[in-house]
């Protein structure tokens, strides 16, 4: 009884392996999913629930004011529920785990992801609750899939770069480049941009013809944004570079040395430094305020919302400041190290190196 026992167990582990996950995570059909949702009114923050976890956070998309999409650094996606820090449904655990980043759909209906550890990538119906297909890929980089359109997806290898169906998995196309791929970003109409080895950055389209080449002197920590017909980028050679997106001609350059991380507003600038100093400037080089609030090292991306710049920091603390005058407006509880902050829902998500978890809106 107890060999047959064994078998039988053994038996339903190599089923759930070869079928490829464990469990499901899905999101109901009358649940609309807002890429471009932005909280608002956070004057004054307020802290809605804070818990421990066993299984900390690796990254969230939002869904909506009160959901997000989470996947764990123990390899589990669900559905949180950012009223109340439950999981709302079922966990959704992919054979082997370990999912490296992940990208919906526009309409909501599905998710590409990629695994580095195993290396695998893979589309989930989110609707249906269902994966619709994995590929194994040699030689991943640490980037999220990019979603070209309905049913293209883009993959980066330090090879170069292929594109997969989304419906099915089916490879349509493969890009090698000599100088090494290190990270790929979005871009307007179908469009996204490659970093080389060697620092250059390339504009492709969704056939993966490319557009322009343009050598910057960037590496792998860098951020970029792209604004209408303008892309920035840095720090490149200490520098936050302002490039033409239809050609990749430099407009300017900005002096950025030990630059962090930077958002763009219109014609203005908001620059964030190692140090933790932040200063607003246009960009014709006018300065418009200069803050320090003594905290050291920023952490993580910091966000925009409602004239206000909600900031993080490594030492445990979020501030609120506003963009007009570079002056402190509210401060978060603290909390240990920062290992996590997220702009969620209506609000924001921060979590700590031992698990500590706070949600304020």
């Amino acid at each position: 009884m107890g060999h047959r026992l064994i078998q039988f167990t053994l038996s339903v582990l190599l089923w759930t392996i070869f079928a490829g996950c464990y469990g499901s995570v899905q999101l109901n059909d009358d649940v609309e999913f807002d890429h471009y949702n932005k909280p608002i009114s956070l004057n004054h923050p307020t802290l809605q629930w804070n818990q421990k976890t066993k299984d900390p956070i690796q990254d969230l998309i939002t869904v909506n004011d009160s959901l997000a999409l989470v996947w764990t650094h123990r390899g589990s996606v669900m559905i949180l529920n950012l009223n109340n820090g439950k999981k709302q449904g079922s966990v959704w655990t992919p054979s082997m785990g370990h999912i490296t980043g992940m990208t919906v759909s526009n309409d909501g209906q599905r998710f590409a992801y990629v695994s580095m550890k195993n290396r695998m990538v893979g589309a989930y119906d989110i609707r249906r609750g269902k994966q619709i297909w994995n590929n194994h890929v040699d030689n991943l980089i640490e980037n999220e899939p990019l979603l070209l359109s309905d049913t293209l997806v883009a993959i980066g290898t330090r090879s170069g770069i292929k594109l997969f169906n989304l419906y099915n998995g089916e490879i349509i196309n493969e890009k090698k480049n000599r100088f090494g791929v290190i990270k790929l970003f979005s871009a307007n109409s179908g469009k996204f941009l490659a970093v080389t080895d060697d620092g250059h950055l390339q504009c492709y389209d969704h056939r993966l013809s490319k557009m322009w080449n343009q050598a910057l002197d960037l590496n792998f920590n860098l951020n970029l944004k792209v604004d209408q017909d303008r892309i920035f980028v840095g720090p490149g050679r200490d520098s936050l570079w302002v490039l033409d997106a239809e050609t990749g001609n430099i407009h300017q350059g900005i002096h950025f040395m030990n630059g962090f991380e930077f958002q763009a507003q219109d014609n203005d600038l908001f620059l964030i430094f190692r140090n933790g100093h932040l200063m607003r400037m246009a960009l014709n080089g006018e300065i418009s305020w200069t803050s320090d609030f003594n905290l050291g090292l920023p952490s993580e991306s910091f966000f925009q919302t409602d004239g206000n710049l909600i900031i993080p920091f490594a030492k445990g603390v979020a501030i609120n400041v506003d963009a007009d005058t570079g002056t402190e407006i509210w401060r978060s509880d603290t909390l240990r190290r920062l290992a996590g902050f997220w702009q969620s829902g209506s609000g924001f998500l921060m979590q700590d190196v031992k698990y500590k978890i706070q949600y304020y809106k």
